[in-house]
């Protein structure tokens, strides 16, 4: 018998009326930019749509869907810890309001027979997000295609040392290069405010003058608003995740702490395209991210305030 995730978020995340969700969609995807020849490796954000639909959508308008049979998303896991392993789905299909999503159980069959996966189990898997929020727009961006919809792979990552991270790249960098795969990276960008614990602050909107604040601190006068401080931090990191290089994001998340909840499966995902640019035929500029649009869930003011921000992107693979 096939397992199948619930929609279990459908209702109170976005809509589970298959009418009004498409009606909400197709006006997200209407004011988003067109698609872009060879664009299979994504970055968007997994809130509420009320939130991040419209920065979801500029994400999958520009998907090239001309090849896809197969979607990877890598995400973060938002209520259980693990080391050193990844998480795959043991479901057979994933359930959205437009229809189902069929798991690729072929392709996680081979994966866990490597030493860094394992399967989750079903409560886990229904209570992440992170891969839901992109399954209708995925359904919906492909049913029409005449083709089908593609087959998914969603891969929770949680904690891994470099050891760790150098296998997991190693195994996805081989599926990178069939042009018959999408990886997709499930994120929102900068967490801001005390019930994050993350209360960074840049008082000139450059961010190698971070200080820290407490709810009963002032802004400095004369220093930015704390929502652009918010947005030159997540700018940065945007730039150099473009750069491409691995170590240069693990040394900015460190430095600065930003709460980019994906930063670990972008950082993966980042070393396996290094580990394909190795390779001649790719070379060193193959698949540098560019960054379609930015959004933040509220504009902080004052630091007993908070916010989430999302960021759209694609790379040409």
């Amino acid at each position: 018998m096939t397992i199948v995730r619930s929609a279990s978020h459908a209702g109170s995340w976005y809509s589970a009326s298959p009418v009004t969700l498409g009606k909400q969609l197709d006006e997200f995807l209407k004011a988003a930019p067109a698609a872009v020849p060879g664009a299979r490796i994504l970055i968007g954000p997994h809130a509420g749509y009320t939130y991040a639909g419209k920065t979801l959508a500029e994400t999958y308008n520009t998907w090239d869907t001309s090849n896809v049979k197969r979607v990877f998303i890598l995400g973060p896991s938002h209520h259980v810890y693990f080391k050193n392993t990844a998480y795959l789905s043991g479901a057979g299909e994933y359930e959205t309001p437009f229809g189902n999503l069929p798991v690729d159980t072929t392709i996680t069959k081979a994966l866990l027979k490597t030493k860094v996966f394992k399967t989750m189990d079903i409560d886990t898997d229904e209570e992440e997000h992170s891969f839901e929020m992109h399954a209708p727009y995925i359904y919906k961006l492909t049913e029409s295609s005449g083709r089908g919809v593609p087959s998914i792979i969603p891969i929770m990552i949680s904690y891994g040392d470099s050891t760790f991270s150098d296998e997991l790249a190693s195994v996805l960098s081989g599926y990178l290069k069939d042009e018959e795969n999408t990886f997709v990276i499930s994120s929102d960008f900068c967490h801001w405010g005390s019930r994050f614990a993350y209360m960074a602050y840049t008082p000139t909107g450059d961010v190698s003058d971070l200080v820290l604040l407490n709810q009963r601190m002032k802004v400095p006068e004369g220093g930015v608003k704390i929502y652009k401080s918010i947005e030159a931090l997540d700018k940065e990191a945007m730039a150099i995740a473009s750069q491409g290089s691995s170590a240069a994001w693990k040394r900015y998340i460190k430095t600065t702490g930003n709460t980019i909840c994906g930063q670990k499966p972008l950082g993966i995902l980042m070393e396996a395209i290094e580990k394909v640019r190795e390779d001649e035929e790719y070379g060193g500029d193959w698949a540098k991210f560019k960054w379609i649009g930015y959004s933040q869930s509220s504009r902080v003011i004052s630091p007993r305030d908070s916010s989430v921000s999302y960021a759209s992107g694609y790379a040409i693979a």
